[in-house]
C-alpha cells in the first residue's frame, strides 16, 4: 500500500531548521515517527510539508517532502492511504485528486473535527470519549475512534545521572491562553521548586519560584528529569470550540515515556483510561490541585511511568493500534 501524510505548512513562526534532520531516529516529530512505524516492508510512503524545498529519503520505503504548494506540486506517488494532520484549505486539492484513497484526519484541540467544510474524511482520530460522541454526532457518515499519542521514542527516556533540581515539570507555553498559566502561576505553592518548560505567560506575573526558559524539543528529556514529577494543567475552555480548548498535550506521554509521575487537571479533555493509571499518576480539580501534586510527590517511588509507557504507549503500539484500524477499514 502507498501511505501519503500531509503533515502541514513548513514553520512560520520560528526557525524552519528546527525540522530538519538527516537520520529519522532524530526527528522529533511523534508524527512522522509514528508514520514511518505504521509502513509494512512492502509499503511506501511519503510526508509532504507545503510551503518549502526539501526532499529528505530516510528510508527505502519513505520519503519526506517540502513542496512550495499543494496545487500546483505534480507527482506519480499514488497514494491509498491518506493521513491528514489538520484540515487545512491547502490540502483539498491532494484528497481531490485521489477520491479512492482512505482519509484520515487528526485535528487538536478545537480543531477535533474538521471545519471549513472539509468533511470529505472516511476516518477521525479523537483525544476523547467526549470528543468521539461530539463528533459521531456531527459527522455520522465519518467513522470516529479514540487514539493515542506516543512520544519519540529515541528522545523521551529515563536518563541516568541528572540531578533533580526541581520538584515540578510544567512544560506549557504561556503564549496561547490555554496551558493554565493563570491557573498555575498565581496559586503554586511557595515552597515548591517549579520548571516551566516554555515561553512564560505575558498575561499573569511569574511567581519567583517558577523558573521559565524554552529548549528545543532534541533536548526537553533531559530538562524534564531535572524534575522529580510532571503537571498539566491545559483547560477546556468554553466547551468544546472555546478559545481556550486544548486536548491531550504531547507532553503527557513524553513525561510518562521519561519515567515522570504525573498530574492532570481533570478539565483537560482526553483519553484518561489510557494515560492516567495507578502506574502513571493523578487526575485532580482547581480545588485540590496542589494538595494532589504534594502526595505523588511523597509517593513518586511507587509509580511506574515508564514501565507502562513501554507496555502500552510506545510509538510501535500506537503504530499497530492505527494500522488495525485502518486495515479494519480497508477490507
Amino acid at each position: 500500500m502507498n501511505f501519503l501524510m500531509l503533515r502541514g505548512q513548513v514553520p512560520q513562526d520560528r526557525n524552519p531548521q528546527e525540522i530538519v534532520f538527516d537520520k529519522l531516529k532524530d526527528v522529533d516529530d511523534m508524527w512522522t515517527q509514528l508514520f514511518f512505524s505504521m509502513l509494512n516492508d512492502d509499503d511506501h510512503g511519503e510526508l509532504w510539508y507545503w510551503g518549502g524545498e526539501r526532499n529528505k529519503q530516510f528510508a527505502k520505503n519513505f520519503i519526506e517532502r517540502w513542496v512550495q504548494s499543494f496545487h500546483t506540486y505534480k507527482s506519480d506517488f499514488k497514494p491509498d492511504v491518506i493521513f491528514c494532520r489538520g484540515g487545512f484549505p491547502a490540502y483539498i486539492p491532494v484528497l481531490k485528486k485521489f477520491p479512492k484513497a482512505v482519509n484520515i484526519y487528526y485535528g487538536a484541540g478545537r480543531r477535533f473535527i474538521p471545519q471549513d467544510g472539509l468533511l470529505d474524511y472516511d476516518i477521525l482520530l479523537q483525544d476523547s470519549p467526549t470528543q468521539v460522541k461530539f463528533a459521531e454526532r456531527e459527522c455520522p457518515n465519518i467513522k470516529s475512534i479514540l487514539f493515542f499519542k506516543p512520544a519519540p521514542d529515541e528522545l523521551f527516556y529515563p536518563m541516568e545521572g541528572i540531578e533533580k533540581t526541581h520538584d515540578v515539570c510544567y512544560p506549557a507555553d504561556g503564549r496561547p491562553n490555554r496551558k493554565g498559566h493563570d491557573f498555575i502561576y498565581p496559586t503554586a505553592p511557595k515552597d515548591l521548586k517549579i520548571l516551566n518548560l516554555g515561553f512564560p505567560s505575558n498575561k499573569v506575573s511569574k511567581p519567583g519560584n517558577v523558573e521559565s526558559y524554552r529548549v528545543l524539543k532534541p533536548k526537553l528529556a533531559a530538562h524534564m528529569q531535572k524534575c522529580k514529577i510532571g503537571i498539566v494543567a491545559s483547560i477546556s475552555g468554553a466547551g468544546l470550540f472555546g478559545l481556550s480548548y486544548d486536548s491531550c498535550p504531547r507532553i503527557i506521554p513524553e513525561m510518562i515515556a521519561c519515567g515522570l509521575p504525573i498530574v492532570v487537571l481533570e478539565e483537560l479533555e482526553f483519553w484518561t483510561e489510557k494515560y492516567i493509571t495507578p502506574m502513571t499518576g493523578r487526575l485532580a480539580n482547581r480545588k485540590n490541585f496542589w494538595g494532589v501534586v504534594r502526595e505523588v510527590l511523597e509517593t513518586r517511588n511507587s509509580y511506574a511511568p515508564r514501565r507502562y509507557y513501554e507496555e502500552n504507549l510506545t510509538v510501535n503500539h500506537a503504530a499497530n493500534f492505527l494500522r488495525g484500524k485502518i486495515d479494519e477499514f480497508s477490507i
